[in-house]
């Protein structure tokens, strides 16, 4: 296949993976030199008491397409984003999870959708790992659909695909895990039409999900509520 004439960067944030690290970048790398003249994956590494720190620094040390950035302390996995995005100097840019909760080989097929009209958002198919976990995406998607009428399958799910241009409308703010429905809320809102596409979903092998415990539920709540409050004040005359 011809690699099509854009470019595109992966920000991929990184805190406690030493396990999922390596294995993430390298994937990735295979997949983007096959599709992409031009592209970077760009790690951001949120103060880590593992060895995901060394193994990041270690990987962009040999491969001039990875750049890593260092959060001092962990700030949240909006905030990891965000500073991604931030950093980030290429056409499109994609942001996904390093457990890899697709086969990223699946990058290829959205390739000859890249529009820079549009953003490409996924959605989870299959179960997730346990009962807890799949009520609360449940309970959490129904909650925002009904507040924000997005109209999309998943919120949450962590491949969203958006061109630069788009992303430089959006103002995004939610520095914990509220910041996949602001980013779509924020989508809504700039008038940016949005493609959904179905992945299958691959469970985590190695480390622990944080999103279902109480202490990051009630911050998804009170960012949730932020937002709302900051959309009000930028409506009212």
């Amino acid at each position: 296949m011809s690699p099509p004439p854009v470019s595109i960067s992966v920000v991929l944030p990184m805190y406690n993976e030493e396990k999922n690290a390596e294995n993430a970048v390298k994937s990735l790398n295979r997949v983007l030199s096959d599709s992409f003249d031009d592209y970077e994956i760009l790690v951001v590494e949120s103060g880590s008491t593992d060895l995901t720190r060394d193994i990041a620094d270690s990987l962009a040390d040999s491969n001039p397409a990875v750049r890593v950035i260092h959060q001092i302390n962990r700030e949240g996995l909006g905030s990891a984003i965000r500073l991604g995005f931030a950093n980030a100097r290429k056409d499109f840019i994609l942001y996904i999870d390093s457990d890899e909760p697709f086969d990223v080989e699946e990058i290829a097929r959205v390739i000859p959708m890249l529009d820079p009209r549009t953003a490409l958002i996924g959605y989870r198919i299959g179960e997730r790992e346990s009962f807890k976990r799949k009520l609360f995406s449940r309970v959490y998607n129904t909650l925002v659909q009904l507040v924000f009428r997005l109209g999309v399958r998943d919120v949450n799910f962590s491949m969203k695909l958006i061109p630069r241009t788009h992303l430089q409308k959006l103002d995004l703010r939610a520095n914990g895990c509220f910041y996949d429905a602001e980013l779509l809320a924020e989508l809504k809102r700039a008038g940016i039409p949005v493609t959904e596409i179905g992945f299958a979903y691959n469970q985590r092998q190695y480390g622990m999900s944080s999103l279902d415990r109480l202490p990051v539920i009630l911050n998804i709540l009170r960012e949730m509520l932020v937002y709302l409050l900051r959309r009000k004040r930028r409506v009212t005359p």
